[in-house]
């Protein structure tokens, strides 16, 4: 206990003396943003899941520009056979657009001069880890809420109707095989399968499954929990169950390996700060820029079941 009052003795006597906290300096605040900056992108980078999974432009990354347009190539017809002295037949050149529009999203926290003077090391680390958080799970949220809303196959567990799920139509192997099945027809590579902490635990309780040499294992770090059938497997929060039901995803990347969804980034997670001299408090708020889109639609199949 001394020796951490000690560490953090001198760390203020340092700072004061570097003129670090006064509200003279142009930062106006108590710490450096540029150091928290680094911080905040690391916890962000630790908490993501998702977003990681996608193919990221930065094209925008600070620079100007407020949207991008990109092209998407369409699956092309195999040619033909051609009669001696028969014209070829033209085949249309086909793209599709998809344009991204980034926008910003943030999370703050205000500390009084009083809190700082009691707890300022342990405090400011524990800010910017939940901010950095904050961010994440944010980005993560946008991701599977676009994935889920926009997939262009769907599978339900047993075979069932949406509407009909019961208890006993739980994830099981047969499913992912008739996603992975779904994927493939539509001329993609079925890569990522990402499930909740219910589907997790019903594929877990499976014949195939219980060797963790066949799956998973434990928890390892941004989500991945094993593979199985040749995908990669990844647990996520942002996918519970509502009405007793939850949608996994899968995912598929195209002969390149592109995902079938990706990530504008206008500006990468950073933090400012800003000193209130007459409340005696400073805003520390932490912020990101992006847009996430579909690429293709068909590179993506949920995985309806049941879930308590």
């Amino acid at each position: 206990m001394e020796e951490i009052k000690m560490e953090a003795s001198e760390f203020i006597a340092k700072a004061y003396d570097s003129n670090a906290f006064t509200t003279a300096q142009t930062s106006a605040g108590y710490i450096n943003p540029e150091i928290w900056n680094k911080e905040v992108l690391a916890h962000v980078k630790a908490n993501l899941v998702v977003a990681p999974l996608g193919k990221v432009y930065n094209d925008l990354l600070d620079k100007p520009g407020d949207t991008l347009n990109i092209t998407v190539g369409v699956e092309p017809a195999a040619g033909a056979a051609v009669a001696e002295s028969d014209a070829v037949t033209i085949t249309a050149f086909e793209k599709t657009q998809v344009v991204f529009s980034p926008s910003e999203y943030g999370a703050a926290y205000q500390l009084t001069n009083k809190e700082k003077s009691r707890s300022f090391i342990n405090l400011m680390q524990d800010m910017t880890a939940q901010l950095g958080y904050q961010l994440a799970l944010k980005k993560d949220t946008v991701c599977v809420a676009l994935l889920q809303a926009s997939a262009g196959n769907s599978v339900v567990a047993n075979g069932v109707a949406s509407t009909d799920i019961a208890s006993t139509d739980t994830i099981d192997y047969d499913d992912i095989v008739n996603a992975k099945k779904e994927i493939m027809k539509d001329k993609l590579i079925p890569k990522f399968l990402i499930v909740g902490a219910e589907q997790y635990a019903d594929l877990l309780k499976l014949e195939a499954f219980r060797d963790a040499s066949k799956f998973g294992g434990d928890v390892a770090k941004n989500g991945f929990i094993g593979r199985v059938s040749g995908l990669d497997v990844y647990w996520t929060t942002q996918i519970s169950p509502s009405a007793s039901k939850a949608k996994a995803l899968m995912l598929g990347v195209d002969g390149s390996g592109v995902s079938s969804f990706g990530i504008c980034q206008k500006s990468n997670p950073y933090l400012e700060t800003e000193y209130h001299a007459l409340e005696r408090y400073t805003d520390i708020v932490a912020m990101e820029d992006y847009a996430v889109k579909l690429l293709r639609a068909n590179g993506i199949c949920s995985i309806e079941s049941y879930a308590a």
